[in-house]
C-alpha cells in the first residue's frame, strides 16, 4: 500500500492511546484541584466580606428607588421589625398563634408549611415594605425641602440618650455592643444615629404633612353630621341572660344534650322576655338585674356607653333608631340565651372640652392582707380611717395655703412641687370629656366621676377652684382652666385629617426594592 504515511502497529497505537489517556487524568486532576482551590477562595472571600465591618457598612444590599441599603443598615430594619413583630404577637400567646425560637436562625425555622417560607422571609417581605414607605417619605421629605427642626433634632437625641442609658443600666461594655446585640453585629452609634436620622426625617415629615390640612368650622360640623352613625356616644343598660347548662351527666348521647341544651335556650329566651315586660325606667332595670344575678346589685355594671361606630351589629341598628327614646326595651336573641337592652341617651359630642390643673393629696396605702380578717377586719378598717383623716389633714392645710396665696393659678404651681402627690403632666390636663376618645393621633382624657361632675358644672368659670374628694385617689384641690374647643369638632378633625393624610401617602410614588448580590451577607 502506496501513501504518505506507514500503518501504525498494534503495539504502538496501544502505547500511544495509554498515553493520551494518562495526558487526560492529569488535565483533569489539574481542573480538579484548580476548582477546589477557587472554591476554598470564594469561600474565603465571602467568609471575609461577611466579617469586615468595613464591607457590611458600605456595600448595598438593596437600592430603593435611588437609596441605598447596606447589609448594617437592612439588618437593623429586619430586627428592628422583628422585634416589633415579636412584641405584638406577644398579647396573643397561648391563642394558637406560633412565633420562631429566638434561639435559632430565622432562616432555618419555617413559618408558611404549605409554602416552605421561613421566618426569615416573612421578616424579609416586611422590612422591605417598610424600608419602601420610609424612603417614599423621606424622599419626598427631600424634594420639599423640609429638615428637621432643632426641637425635632432634641427630641432625637433624647430618644438615642435612652438607649444609651439602657446599655449603662445593662452592663453593656460599650454603647456600641448594645447596639450589636439588638440590631446586628457591625452597627455602631454613628450609623445608628444615621438611621434614626432617615427614620425621623421621614415620620416627622409626615406628621407636618398630617397637620398641614386645614378645616372650617362649617367643614368640621357637615363632616360629623355625615357621620354621627360612627361618632355619636350610645348609653344604654344591658343584661344577659344566660341558658342553664345542663348536667353532661345526665345524657346518654350528644343529640339528647344539644336538645336539653336548646331548650335551656328557650327557657332562658323565655325569661328574659318577662324581666323585660316589668322595665319602664332605669331604676327597674338595675333592680331586675339584680334580682336576676347578684353580680349586678352595683347600678354601673349594667350601664354601658359607646362610640356609635363599635356597637355590636346585632344591637347597632335598634340603637340607633332614631326614633328611640329613653326608656325604650328591647329582646335579642343570642346563641346562648338573651340580652335585655334599655336605651338610656344618644350624645352628640357637642359640648366643649375643659381642662384643669390639680394638686393631689393622697391618702397611705393600707393592705388588707396585713390584717388577719383582710378587708373585714377592724383593724384595717381602723387604720384605713385614720389615713383617710391623716390625708384630709394635709389637703385643708394644702388648702388654706392656697387660700392665702390668693387662689390664683400661679399660686396652686408654687404648693405643687412640695405638696403634690400628682406626677401626671405636671398636674396640667386638658381635653378633658365625657368619654375617652383614642386614636393612633389624638386622644382625650375622662377623669373620675367626682372630678367629671365637678368640671362640667354649667356654671363653672375659668379660675374655680375646689377641693374635691374622691374614692378612688384622695383629695384633690382642683383648679379649673377654662373650655376647649367642641369635643365633636375634635373628633371630625382627627378623623378628616387622617383621610387626607392616608389619600397623601398613598399617592407617593413606591420604589421597588433591587436585591444585590451582597444581599448573601446579611445575617438572618
Amino acid at each position: 500500500m502506496s501513501g504518505m504515511f506507514e500503518p501504525k502497529t498494534d503495539k504502538a497505537s496501544r502505547k500511544m492511546a495509554r498515553t493520551q489517556k494518562e495526558q487526560k487524568e492529569k488535565r483533569r486532576s489539574r481542573i480538579i484541584s484548580i476548582s477546589i482551590i477557587t472554591v476554598l477562595l470564594l469561600v474565603t472571600a465571602v467568609a471575609i466580606l461577611v466579617n469586615s465591618s468595613f464591607i457590611r457598612r458600605t456595600l448595598p444590599v438593596v437600592t430603593i428607588d435611588g437609596v441605598n441599603f447596606s447589609t448594617t443598615e437592612f439588618e437593623f430594619f429586619f430586627n428592628s421589625e422583628y422585634m416589633e413583630y415579636a412584641n405584638f404577637m406577644s398579647q396573643f400567646q397561648g391563642m394558637g398563634v406560633s412565633m420562631p425560637d429566638p434561639g435559632r436562625p430565622l432562616s432555618g425555622q419555617i413559618q408558611n408549611p404549605e409554602t416552605g417560607e421561613t421566618w426569615a422571609d416573612l421578616m424579609v417581605e416586611r422590612t422591605l415594605e417598610r424600608l419602601k414607605n420610609l424612603v417614599s417619605l423621606h424622599n419626598a421629605a427631600k424634594a420639599n425641602g423640609f429638615e428637621l427642626s432643632q426641637e425635632q433634632r432634641n427630641e432625637m437625641e433624647d430618644e438615642i440618650a435612652m438607649v444609651q442609658m439602657q446599655a449603662t443600666f445593662g452592663g453593656f461594655p460599650s454603647f456600641d455592643s448594645l447596639l450589636q446585640q439588638m440590631f446586628g453585629s457591625s452597627i455602631n452609634e454613628k450609623i445608628f444615629r444615621e438611621v434614626t436620622e432617615f427614620v425621623k426625617t421621614a415620620g416627622d415629615y409626615s406628621e407636618f404633612v398630617r397637620e398641614s390640612f386645614v378645616y372650617s368650622t362649617a367643614d368640621l360640623a357637615a363632616y360629623y353630621n355625615e357621620n354621627k352613625d360612627e361618632l355619636d356616644i350610645i348609653n344604654y343598660r344591658s343584661l344577659i341572660v344566660y341558658a342553664e347548662e345542663p348536667d353532661v351527666d345526665e345524657f346518654i348521647t350528644d343529640a339528647e344534650l344539644e336538645a336539653a341544651y336548646q331548650t335551656a335556650v328557650e327557657e332562658a329566651r323565655l325569661q328574659a322576655a318577662a324581666i323585660a315586660n316589668g322595665i319602664e325606667n332605669e331604676e327597674d332595670f338595675i333592680q331586675a338585674a339584680g334580682e336576676y344575678r347578684e353580680y349586678y346589685t352595683e347600678p354601673e355594671l349594667t350601664l354601658r356607653a359607646n362610640q356609635a361606630g363599635r356597637l355590636d351589629a346585632s344591637s347597632s341598628d335598634w340603637l340607633l333608631d332614631e326614633q328611640r327614646n329613653y326608656g325604650d326595651v328591647t329582646v335579642l336573641y343570642t346563641e346562648h340565651g338573651s340580652e335585655i337592652i334599655m336605651f338610656v341617651s344618644r350624645d352628640d359630642n357637642n359640648y366643649q372640652t375643659v381642662g384643669m390643673r390639680q394638686i393631689l393629696i393622697s391618702r397611705e396605702f393600707i393592705d388588707p392582707e396585713d390584717f388577719p380578717e383582710g378587708e373585714n377586719d377592724p383593724g384595717y378598717l381602723a387604720a384605713l380611717e385614720q389615713a383617710d383623716l391623716d390625708a384630709r389633714e394635709r389637703a385643708e392645710s394644702v388648702h388654706s395655703l392656697f387660700v392665702t396665696a390668693g387662689e390664683s393659678e400661679d399660686a396652686l404651681i408654687d404648693l405643687m412641687a412640695e405638696h403634690s402627690d400628682d406626677t401626671t403632666f405636671g398636674g396640667y390636663y386638658t381635653d378633658i370629656t365625657k368619654f375617652p376618645y383614642q386614636s393612633q393621633h389624638f386622644q382625650t382624657m375622662k377623669v373620675v366621676p367626682e372630678i367629671e361632675e365637678w368640671l362640667f358644672d354649667e356654671n363653672r368659670v375659668v379660675g374655680d377652684s375646689e377641693l374635691v374628694y374622691t374614692s378612688a385617689f384622695g383629695y384633690h384641690l382642683l383648679y379649673f382652666m377654662g373650655l376647649g374647643d367642641p369635643f365633636f369638632e375634635l373628633i371630625a378633625e382627627d378623623r378628616m385629617r387622617t383621610r387626607d393624610h392616608t389619600e397623601w401617602i398613598d399617592g407617593l410614588p413606591l420604589g421597588e426594592p433591587v436585591r444585590h448580590f451582597a444581599f448573601i451577607l446579611v445575617t438572618m
